[in-house]
Order: structure tokens, then sequence, then C-alpha cells
């Protein structure tokens, strides 16, 4: 039998070492795309890249101020990852170090503070650890989920005033404050002795130093519109506690700045309890609540029955204030 004879090629060894190694790179490169593309390491390679990328727009404020814009519009399409664990209770502008470092006059270092643009992580805050769909109005005015704010403070602190109390996997809100332990509603009953708080008369009201806005929450059920506000003091997630029940509120101080309202804006304002020391400083924040209130509106100051000779002398200069001011 014949035998076929083949040309032999015409390649040097040194042209197949190349060829298979562009062949062996291909295929490498394939195998790493389906790598990255089906398993974890792909998905935490390019979050690496995400955040080398929102850590390094602290150098370059241009670049940070685009990807703002971006996030702001809706327009940047790469998910922001979640900032670290402990910033679940991330509150904006309050951060407890930067402001004991600031002046205590006035009011000044309760005031809320933002820290620089440039500071400002890019970062989406954590939910708790088991979060829940928050419960809907009105239920949520007297309950929420424990697990949306598992922070026990308040309710082991102010339980007995009626604040909020643990029970079970909730948190229940009696609706008592310092001033009124057996309920808001109740308060309000008395105040509707002196206010006329029905007829629609009074539509809008603020609650200063509101606590977990149990005031202001009953007024909302009531069909009036009121507004809270409280500090971030030792009572720190009080504000927390009041968006979550549904209350319109924010963290706010009598201090060096005016609030953020145009004159006049409300029927009513409301204060219980509350340890803001209207006369001080020529008397800045009552003249402050009085910008706000309306001509015919109502200011309600209650407190504990007067037993001090120091309390007697703030209220007769309290007096003295309003009569200054022409309320009757």
């Amino acid at each position: 039998m014949g035998h076929l004879s083949l040309p032999a090629s015409k390649r040097n060894p040194r042209q197949w070492r190349l060829l298979d190694i562009v062949t062996a790179a291909f295929f490498g490169i394939v195998l790493l795309f389906f790598v990255l593309l089906f398993t974890p390491l792909g998905d935490s390679m390019a979050a690496s890249g995400r955040q080398t990328l929102l850590l390094s727009t602290a150098s370059d404020p241009r670049q940070r101020q685009r990807l703002v814009a971006l996030v702001e519009a809706g327009q940047h399409l790469q998910p922001i990852e979640y900032c670290p664990a402990e910033a679940v209770a991330h509150m904006p502008c309050e951060d407890p170090r930067r402001n004991s470092q600031l002046s205590r006059e006035m009011n000044f270092y309760r005031e809320r503070h933002c820290p620089l643009p440039e500071e400002t992580p890019l970062c989406l805050i954590p939910p708790p650890s088991g979060y829940k769909i928050p419960v809907p109005w009105p239920e949520s005015l007297h309950k929420i989920w424990h697990a949306n704010m598992p922070y026990n403070k308040i309710a082991d602190r102010k339980g007995h005033q009626g604040w909020m109390k643990r029970e079970g996997e909730y948190f229940t809100f009696p609706g008592g404050g310092t001033m009124f332990p057996g309920g808001a509603g109740q308060y309000i009953e008395k105040l509707a002795q002196y206010i006329p708080l029905n007829g629609g008369t009074l539509r809008t009201a603020l609650d200063m130093g509101c606590g977990v806005a149990s005031f202001g929450g009953t007024l909302l059920s009531q069909g009036i519109l009121a507004l809270s506000f409280a500090p971030r003091d030792s009572h720190k997630s009080q504000i927390q506690f009041a968006l979550e029940r549904g209350v319109p509120a924010f963290v706010a101080m009598l201090g060096t700045r005016r609030l953020p309202f145009p004159a006049y804006s409300f029927d009513l304002m409301h204060c219980s309890r509350c340890l803001i020391p209207f006369t001080a400083y020529n008397a800045t924040y009552f003249i402050e609540v009085d910008r706000l209130l309306r001509p015919g509106g109502y200011l309600v100051i209650s407190g504990p029955p007067v037993q001090w000779p120091k309390q007697d002398k703030e209220w007769a200069d309290l007096q003295a204030v309003a009569r200054a001011l022409c309320y009757e």
C-alpha cells in the first residue's frame, strides 16, 4: 500500500509557540469573563471598584459634584454602596463629637452643623437588622415595629410617664408625656376649655420640644396640621420615633438661628415642659415664637405648679415679656 507524503510545515518552532501563547491567552480571557460574570468574585470586585470611585471623589471636588448631581438626578446607573453598619442611626448634620467642640452660648452646640461637602460620605444608610414595612397610619400613632427603631432608652426612662413602652415586637405609645402622663387626648381636652381647638379656628400648630410627638400626632388625628420639633439630646432618637409613627417632625433647636418658616405660619404654638428659656438673651426665643405666631393665634406654655422662688421669677419675667408684646 502506498503512503501519502505531506509537505513539512514551513513554520518554525518559534511561530508555533507564539500561536500557542495567543490561543491560551484568548481562552484565558474568555474563562475570566465567565468567572467574573457568574461568580461572587465579580460582584465583590465591582463593588470594590465603585467604592474606590466614591472615596476618590474626596480628593477631587469637581468629580464629587458631578457624581452627586448624577445621583440626585437619578442618572447614576451604578448602585451606591451601603455605609458601615454603625451608621444605622446616623442623623444628617448631627455629629456629637463635632458639636461637643462648639460654643454652648445660646445652645449653638445643639443646633445642626453640617460637615464640609468633601467630608460627607457618599453611601446609603443601612436599615436596622430585621427592618419591616412600617405600620400604616393611623395605627402607627399607637404602635410601631421595635425592629425598625431598636432603641430602648426612652422606653426605659420615660415609660412610667406614658411616652412609650416595649410590648413584644412593638413599641406602643399610650400618648403620654412629662406633663400629660394620662395621655395627650386627655390633655388636649383640658386645653379645649381655654382655646378653640374645635370648629376649624386653629388649622396649624407647632409643638416645641415635642418628645416622641404624641401631642402633635393627636392633633393631627383631630384634623389640625401639627408640626413638631426637638433637638438631638439625651433622648437622641425622639424625632426618629415621631417620624416612624407618621407624625411630621424635624430635629431643631431654638438657638442662634431662626426656625425655617415665614412669619405668621402657625395658629398655635405649644411648649409643654420643654425647658426653653424664653426670656433669656433679651427674650430672643420669645420674639422668635412671636414672629411665627399669626395675629390672633395662641401660645400655650404648660408646666408644673410654681414652687420655688426662681421659677416664680421666671414666670413673672415671662408674663412681663408677653405684656410688652401685647399678649392678652
